[in-house]
């Protein structure tokens, strides 16, 4: 971004949502590896900011660990920059499973900023089926 004295905001909302098979997607903790992980959110050239994000699990789980990976300007390593515990829960059609949320948009103290052209991944560790949902604004 040029540098200007005109104030810069958020723009329109996007929704992003992955999918995780039942038998990819887990386990990989290399930094320098990105096979295991999903692209949830890439920034725009002016940065964005995440104001929800969500891991739901879609059957019957064990207890497992679900990671955000951050890779700087969509290039290079990516690291670690959260990461949560689903707990265990036997799939019926009258309960409710609980989401894994890393960013709650009921609090916008949660929320990740993402600077141009970075790209926010999303990954479980344990081989079943699931789904992220993001929101998020470019700048």
């Amino acid at each position: 971004m040029a540098l200007t004295n005109d104030p810069v905001f958020a723009q329109t909302p996007k929704t992003s949502g992955v999918e995780f098979a039942a038998d990819t997607h887990s386990s990989d903790m290399d930094p320098s590896t990105t096979t295991n992980r999903i692209l949830i959110v890439t920034a725009g050239s002016d940065g964005a900011i995440v104001t929800s994000l969500k891991y739901f699990g879609e059957v019957t789980v064990t207890a497992q660990k679900v990671v955000l990976w951050l890779q700087p300007l969509g290039t290079g390593d990516m690291f670690i920059i959260d990461e949560k515990l689903q707990a265990a829960y036997t799939m019926a059609t009258t309960t409710a499973q609980t989401a894994v949320t890393f960013v709650d948009k009921t609090d916008p103290n949660t929320a990740i900023r993402l600077a141009g052209t970075d790209k926010l991944f999303m990954m479980h560790h344990v081989n079943i089926q699931g789904m992220g949902v993001a929101e998020y604004t470019d700048y």
